[in-house]
């Protein structure tokens, strides 16, 4: 076996994608895409010395398939996407960062892809997360609390609204519903609350020519996901009380389709 760096496969990079922000971050998808395109390099390599030792003649991929490959992003890491509304496109993003220096990157990133967008922004947190630093670096964004919807997932890990408003008397002024009887589950938790507020702030970004960003506890994302018409398999029930909490939000497998 041998280490390999990738500007051993790859040559030295022209230049580093920087993204500026309170601090200044290397651009991990672009790191990401490097290395993957140099993984997937030395493997055809050492694919090709055994096919070779078989007496079969090695396939290699195209390059511009791997260009294209490497380009793929996990679901709900930055993914874009448009949202009709109206017979108006809205620009959705999804983003998982759920704590300070994740969300200080993601601040960074939209302000590097979308420097004059207006924002509106549904978060939702982990229970164990500082709530208040994180809600005040949205709140140095969008500077209007009102562009805040505050969420609360239906995982027994996912912090409340009362929680949130608790930790930064700030958000007063956001948009959330206070919790109804009929909607709690076992564990307290709202089961409408991160559907109600997506419907609600992608119609006013519809209105307002808003860009929408969906982001914090990754337990938020698959009724996030669902609201915005994304369908994707999920473990029945069975296997998911066996697997742990019992519940499709505390699941990470996202895909790609949606509803017609």
């Amino acid at each position: 076996s041998q280490i390999y760096q990738c500007e051993d496969l790859l040559g030295a990079e022209d230049e580093q994608v920087m993204i500026e922000g309170n601090e200044t971050f290397e651009d991990y998808d672009a790191e990401n895409s490097r290395i993957s395109k140099a993984g997937l390099i030395l493997l055809q390599f050492h694919l090709a010395e055994r096919m070779a030792e078989t007496g079969i003649a090695p396939k290699f991929f195209q390059p511009e398939i791997i260009e294209e490959g490497v380009k793929i992003r996990p679901p709900c890491r930055f993914e874009e996407m448009d949202i009709k509304v109206d017979q108006k496109n809205v620009r959705v993003i999804l983003d998982v960062a759920h704590n300070p220096q994740a969300i200080d990157y993601l601040i960074a990133k939209l302000r590097a892809n979308y420097p004059t967008a207006n924002l509106r922004i549904v978060v939702g947190m982990s229970a164990d997360k500082d709530l208040k630093y994180c809600t005040n670096i949205l709140l140095d964004y969008v500077s209007d609390p009102s562009k805040l919807h505050l969420v609360e997932a239906s995982h027994p890990r996912a912090a409340s609204i009362s929680s949130i408003l608790e930790a930064n008397s700030k958000l007063s002024d956001s948009h959330y519903e206070e919790p109804q009887a009929d909607n709690l589950n076992k564990d307290g938790r709202d089961v409408s609350s991160v559907s109600t507020q997506v419907q609600k702030a992608l119609k006013l970004a519809t209105e307002n020519n808003e860009m929408l960003v969906v982001c914090g506890s990754v337990f938020i994302m698959a009724d996030a996901r669902e609201t915005l018409g994304i369908v994707e398999p999920r473990d029945s029930d069975v296997i998911a009380e066996v697997a742990g909490a019992g519940m499709r939000n505390s699941q990470e497998n996202f895909s790609d389709s949606k509803k017609n």
